[in-house]
C-alpha cells in the first residue's frame, strides 16, 4: 500500500469517527440535516462540493426526459397565462365595458354565489384568483427553465 494510499484511509477512517461523533451530539435528524445543507450542501467550496457530489447516488435524469418535462411545463405555463388573462381582462369574455363586466360577474358569479357575504368581495376573488394563476405561471416558466439548463439547452450571454 502506498503512502499516498495509507494516508487516505487514515482521512476517511477520522472522517467516520466524525461523522459518529456529530450524530451523536445532534439531538435531532432534522436538525442535523438542515445544518448539513447549511455547511456542505449550500456551500461554495469547490472541493466542499466535489466531497458533496461523491457522495450522492442518484443518477441524473435523462436530458431527454427534462426536455420533455420543460416542454409540458411551458405549454401548462401558456394555458395558465391565458386563464389569469381570461380573468384579469373582462374584454376576452365579450365584455367590454364596465357595465357590461358587472352585469357579467351579477349573471354568472353572483348567482353562484347568491346571497352569501362573498357576493360583494367577488372582484376581489376574481383579481386574487387571477394574480395567483399568473404567478404560477411564472414559477412554472422558472421550472421550465431549469429543466432546460439541467438537461444542457441553457442560453448564456455574455460568456
Amino acid at each position: 500500500m502506498s503512502e499516498s494510499e495509507k494516508r487516505t484511509d487514515d482521512l476517511v477512517d477520522r472522517l467516520v469517527l466524525d461523522i459518529k461523533a456529530l450524530v451523536l451530539l445532534h439531538g435531532s435528524e432534522s436538525d442535523l440535516k438542515d445544518r448539513l445543507d447549511r455547511e456542505l450542501v449550500d456551500s461554495h467550496d469547490e472541493s466542499v462540493a466535489k466531497f458533496v457530489k461523491a457522495l450522492q447516488k442518484g443518477e441524473k435524469p435523462k436530458s431527454r426526459g427534462l426536455v420533455i418535462m420543460a416542454a409540458g411545463e411551458l405549454v401548462l405555463a401558456s394555458l395558465l397565462v391565458l386563464a389569469a388573462t381570461v380573468v384579469l381582462v373582462p374584454v376576452f369574455v365579450g365584455v367590454s365595458s364596465p357595465g357590461a363586466y358587472l352585469q357579467y360577474l351579477l349573471q354568472d358569479t353572483y348567482t353562484g354565489l347568491g346571497s352569501t357575504p362573498l357576493g360583494q368581495y367577488v372582484s376581489l376573488i376574481e383579481f386574487a384568483l387571477g394574480a395567483v394563476l399568473m404567478l404560477s405561471a411564472f414559477y412554472t416558466l422558472r421550472q421550465a427553465a431549469a429543466n432546460f439548463k439541467e438537461s444542457g439547452l441553457a442560453i448564456s450571454y455574455g460568456e
